[in-house]
This record gives C-alpha cells, sequence and structure tokens, in this order.
C-alpha cells in the first residue's frame, strides 16, 4: 500500500539562523518529529494561502536550559527548513511530509 502525505507539524514557533535556515517548532506535534532520527534529511511541504512550497528540512535538537537549578535540561525536536527563502512563517502553517518521503522512511 502506498504512503500518503502525512501532517508534520502546525508551526507555533520560528527563529531564523541566517545562512543555515529557519528553525520550525510545534510543542503539540513532537511525536511526529520523533519518528525520525536526529539529522534526517527530509523533503517537506509548508502549506500557505498563496500556495504550496516544497524545500529541503531536517530533524534537530533544541536544547533548553532548566526552568530550576535541581531540574534537567529539555530538548525540543524541530525542523531545521533549510532555504533563506522560506520568508515570515506564520503561526498555524502546515508542514507536510509528502507521500514519497512517507515511503521512504516507511511511514
Amino acid at each position: 500500500m502506498p504512503a500518503e502525505a502525512q501532517l508534520l507539524l502546525v508551526v507555533e514557533t520560528t527563529l531564523r539562523l541566517p545562512g543555515l535556515g529557519t528553525l520550525v517548532g510545534s510543542g503539540r506535534h513532537q511525536a511526529a518529529l520523533r519518528r525520525f532520527p536526529l539529522h534526517s534529511s527530509l523533503e517537506v511541504e509548508l502549506r500557505r494561502p498563496d500556495g504550496p512550497q516544497r524545500l529541503p528540512a531536517t530533524v534537530e535538537e533544541l536544547q533548553r536550559p532548566a526552568d530550576a537549578p535541581d531540574a534537567d535540561a529539555t530538548a525540543d525536536y524541530v525542523l531545521l527548513l533549510d532555504a533563506d527563502a522560506v520568508g515570515e512563517l506564520p503561526a498555524g502553517t502546515e508542514v507536510w511530509l509528502p507521500a514519497e518521503w512517507a515511503d521512504i522512511y516507511g511511514l
């Protein structure tokens, strides 16, 4: 059975890294990203009001300091969109994994 396109995340936060791309995070979609090994290369599709945009991305881990001295640091899984031309990504933008990439990863 061929794979289908899958929703990876709905943008909650972004962080522009000049020369590298844009980190995109969504706390409520952590499980979808944790299915991939760190630094996995993907092609994703941004579903924007002006039309879809496909671009390369990698799954990354963003370390956050602990909230209290005796607590452990936390790590969030995020996508690094490998394109400087992404522009502004408003909250609520959907990021999808195209069917052919879901098939590559056996999803």
